[in-house]
């Protein structure tokens, strides 16, 4: 497969891009860096990116310095803005602009993150909007056409190899998440790469 990875060069996009190579033909996009650059955040270089790369089958969003963590009490619009417009706006629009460039029965894969459910007194501005990636990639997953698949990979805060422990993981263990849903075929789904935390009610 042609597989986009949108964050290649990050903590985790650098493990996701080394568990799919040898295995699949990816493209590694970067604000700076990477095959193509792209600031995701702006439709006209999102469009442009897509040009250029022309057709693919599957796209991973791993974009990091997507939120603002503060105390409650200290977020304005502006923060809660940054946030909207990285991790839920700029991640959605990869998914609407690029389907008609995507081949048929292809995927995309999303990233969100723990504290939609294990929330802190700095994650007020970036938990809500996991939760809402989440619930877009629930709603839309059966109103895409082509057999066209989206996933969302939900991770807990990402720790070395050996400090691995409840609640937290490695980029190594997180990684697999991203390839099971490349190589899978469900769709809908968020993934949780939890470090063994319960799902709360």
């Amino acid at each position: 497969m042609k597989i986009i990875i949108v964050g290649a060069s990050g903590r985790i996009g650098t493990k996701v891009t080394e568990a799919l190579s040898g295995k699949h033909d990816i493209v590694r996009v970067g604000a700076h860096s990477g095959d193509v650059q792209c600031d995701y955040t702006d439709p006209e270089s999102v469009r442009s990116m897509f040009d250029k790369i022309a057709g693919f089958d599957s796209l991973i969003s791993v974009a990091g310095a997507d939120s603002v963590f503060k105390p409650y009490q200290e977020l304005d619009d502006e923060d809660y803005m940054f946030g909207f417009e990285r991790k839920f706006l700029a991640q959605t629009r990869l998914i609407r602009l690029g389907e008609k460039f995507i081949s048929d029965n292809g995927s995309f894969t999303l990233t969100s993150g723990f504290l939609s459910h294990y929330p802190n007194p700095y994650s007020i501005a970036t938990g809500p909007l996991n939760a809402a990636v989440n619930t877009f990639i629930k709603n839309t997953a059966q109103l895409l056409p082509r057999g066209i698949r989206v996933n969302v990979v939900s991770p807990a805060p990402i720790v070395e190899q050996g400090e691995e422990r409840q609640g937290v993981v490695t980029a190594e263990q997180t990684a697999k998440f991203y390839v099971d849903a490349i190589e899978g075929k469900f769709t809908g789904q968020v993934l949780r790469a939890w470090g063994g935390l319960p799902v709360p009610e």
